[in-house]
């Protein structure tokens, strides 16, 4: 790479992704964007390194052969379901340019770093800030920012949003969260940090906080970032921010106090389960207290929207409850409905998996790609063949359209005086746009690869792999292995010896 002096290093960071529904074009109104390219492509010095930042979620699925031909160095990040996209996009650009150096990151390496030491050329297990060591020895010193502020302005369309993230991890352990399963500590950024990344964001409509945990196990630090937004948002950089927060926040009313008068107008809580017994056994005690009513009207009360999210236990649920459970929300127009709705994933190195592994609950024949939370994946309570149709219509409100519409305009109607204009709108889209129909409204490939996915079943034993499977181009034979699934269980629902070895830690970080 350091004989390259006649242009700019090229630099790819891609942000690979498997849409859940099987849709190939861009998921712009999905809310949090994912930011690790941004954050990643602030390492690379601007004046020696031409650096694009592709998300496929955001963006929709890379197609283009004229990219794959583009990069000398190729980043990969992504959630850990998407690994077999990640080996696909990696085999598209070696296929184009075998001197292309592959690196990958994230939750795909550190809960397959045995495998990806194997696959590609180098694996940072740690936080983003190490990508700096790769571009160093791969591109050289003058290639690098040891501490560059995020590439904000890679970020166009920002859609009216900007993104800023105050900690990482979270200081919880909640059974299925792959942050548990990572053990990474909760750590805080300093004050120069939180600053540098709201100097580079510039002025926009309205600012999300990625923290997986905003309010923390710190009372003082939370306080300190909280005023840092508000001396911002007093200043007329943004109208307004939101952010996640534990169930725990809500137990001090001077919290949502604090926050309101700093700006905050939304809130987002795991709440996951209305069933105490289930909070339980996924360790989840800080949200046994958040009753979705009760947090509606407090986080009201204050000016501020509340938001959270719902996960479906069919192992552990019968239908008749999980039933009760959904008519419920709908019946009461004073609760918002869920802005996530998914079955529980045991997701690849939590204690969650192990335990339904140990337990024999995976099916069999069960694909890393299949854990999307979209997807029977474990045995249900009741038979499959009544809980995949009862789990398809109730992700669509089949059945409820008429209840849906009615509750929309209610629940909007009901906080309009409690709320700014922008978010009584909001609750009344943003519904409809959740379980309504998908856009599919892209390039041509993009959409052409949509509409000729093969079906979705909701059960992994049933479901055909999907296209991206298929090459999109020609690909010579030593890549045939790339576009193969990596399969979790076996015909007899047993950990295959793949995903066994796959997660052994390497000798090595980088090779």
């Amino acid at each position: 790479m350091t004989a390259l002096r006649t242009r700019k290093h090229r630099v790819l960071i891609v942000n690979a992704y498997f849409d859940p529904w099987r849709v190939a074009t861009p998921t712009r109104l999905f809310v949090p964007r994912a930011m690790a390219p941004y954050f990643l492509a602030g390492h690379f010095e601007p004046a020696t390194c031409d650096v694009r930042v592709w998300d496929e979620a955001f963006h929709g699925a890379l197609l283009d052969p004229k990219i794959f031909e583009w990069p000398d160095v190729l980043v990969l990040s992504g959630l850990t379901v998407a690994f077999d996209r990640a080996r696909q996009l990696s085999a598209y650009v070696r296929a184009a340019n075998p001197r292309v150096v592959v690196v990958i990151g994230g939750p795909i390496a550190r809960a397959l770093p045995a495998l990806c030491s194997k696959v590609f050329d180098y694996i940072c297990m740690g936080d983003t800030e190490e990508i700096a060591d790769v571009a160093e020895a791969v591109l050289g010193q003058n290639a690098v920012l040891r501490h560059g502020a995020p590439r904000m302005d890679l970020t166009t369309p920002k859609m009216g949003l900007g993104y800023l993230e105050t900690t990482r991890n979270c200081n919880f352990a909640c059974a299925f969260c792959s942050l548990t399963g990572e053990n990474q500590p909760y750590v805080a950024y300093s004050d120069e940090a939180i600053e540098a990344q709201l100097d580079a964001m510039g002025k926009v409509t309205g600012v999300m906080l990625l923290d997986n945990n905003f309010y923390g196990s710190n009372r003082m630090n939370f306080e300190r970032r909280v005023e840092a937004l508000g001396r911002r948002w007093k200043a007329g950089q943004f109208k307004a921010w939101a952010a996640l927060v534990t169930g725990d926040f809500f137990k001090r009313p001077r919290n949502l106090e604090l926050v309101a008068e700093n700006g905050c107008a939304a809130l987002f809580s795991g709440v996951e389960s209305l069933d105490s017994a289930i909070l339980k056994s996924f360790n989840k005690k800080q949200s046994l207290v958040s009753e979705p009513l009760a947090l509606t009207e407090t986080c009201a009360a204050h000016g501020v929207q509340f938001d959270y999210g719902l996960i479906i236990d069919f192992a552990q649920q019968t239908l008749e409850e999980v039933d009760a459970q959904v008519e419920s929300l709908v019946a009461d127009h004073r609760v918002p409905l869920p802005a996530l709705l998914s079955m529980t994933i045991p997701i690849l190195g939590t204690p969650y998996f192990n335990e339904s592994a140990a337990a024999g609950r995976l099916m069999p024949n069960v694909l890393l790609s299949d854990m999307d939370g979209q997807k029977l994946v474990e045995w249900p309570k009741e038979p499959v063949e009544k809980v995949v149709p009862f789990f398809r219509d109730m992700l669509r409100m089949k059945g409820r359209k008429r209840a849906l519409a009615g509750h929309v305009v209610r629940h909007a109607w009901h906080w309009r005086q409690h709320l700014r204009p922008e978010l009584t709108a909001m609750s009344l889209l943003r519904p409809l746009h959740r379980f309504g129909p998908r856009m599919v409204f892209g390039s041509l490939a993009q959409m052409r690869q949509t509409w000729r996915e093969p079906k979705l079943t909701y059960s992994a034993m049933s479901d055909q792999l999907r296209l991206a499977y298929t090459p999109v181009i020609p690909m010579p034979d030593r890549f045939a292995q790339d576009f193969k699934p990596l399969a979790i269980t076996d015909a007899n629902g047993q950990l295959t010896d793949d995903v066994m070895a796959a997660q052994e830690k390497p000798r090595i970080r980088a090779t």
